[in-house]
């Protein structure tokens, strides 16, 4: 009877291997469909940033990157329903969407990005930096948004402060005390104010506007000794 299952073992061993039969005309027109899909998913992204770009202006841009989100993971119950171009989603397993689902958001996230920025749109404002303020004793302090800053010598001082913005400066103006003024323009981005100051803690504000009217601010109290 062992001598029979060894035969029979062997038997099986002996027998040749056979690769199932390899379809080709279904596996084109697989490909075919994934190259439609694909299509169909860089298309579809365009509206859809239009609609996130309106969204953007409207100044909930949270609410249109989550809505980007739904409709990518919605993808596998809106395309069938997409008249053109005929795509047999039948075909498609998990890792083919998932494959589209990239492509998709890639997509939209890229035309979106695109559309928020110049020359399309500016949603950002200026951006105020590297503030501070110089005596002529060669002190210098560098004043936190908000806060008192260190003390610096009356008589001369110097503040400077660099303004970064992507479209373009509309307007720069610095307040000490109530009274506005206007700084000069330096380069590389930089406007500096000179003025005479007494002891005191004036409050100074930075107010930068640029091409699209968006203003930022940058507000702290100046210790003058």
């Amino acid at each position: 009877m062992a001598k029979a299952a060894r035969k029979r073992k062997k038997d099986d061993e002996d027998e040749e291997f056979e690769f199932p039969e390899f379809d080709e005309e279904e596996y084109l027109r697989k490909e075919i469909d994934l190259a439609k899909a694909t299509f169909l998913s860089i298309g579809f992204a365009i509206p859809v940033a239009l609609l996130l770009f309106e969204l953007t202006l409207s100044g909930i841009t949270i609410v249109a990157f989550f809505l980007g989100l739904g409709i990518t993971f919605a993808m596998p119950r809106i395309f069938p329903f997409v008249p053109w171009p005929k795509v047999d989603w039948k075909r498609f397993e998990r890792k083919d969407w998932i494959g589209q689902g990239s492509v998709f958001l890639f997509a939209w996230l890229a035309f979106w990005i695109l559309l928020v920025n110049v020359p399309f749109a500016d949603v950002t404002p200026p951006v105020i930096a590297n503030v501070t303020v110089a005596d002529a004793f060669k002190t210098t302090v560098s004043p936190a948004p908000g806060v008192q800053s260190d003390a610096v010598r009356n008589g001369t001082v110097w503040i400077n402060a660099t303004v970064y913005e992507n479209a373009g400066i509309d307007n720069v103006t610095i307040s000490v005390g109530g009274v506005e003024h206007v700084p000069v323009a330096l380069p590389g981005s930089v406007y500096s104010l000179r003025l005479v100051v007494l002891p005191g803690g004036p409050q100074v504000e930075i107010r930068a506007r640029d091409s699209a009217q968006l203003v930022a601010a940058f507000g702290f109290t100046l210790k003058v000794v």
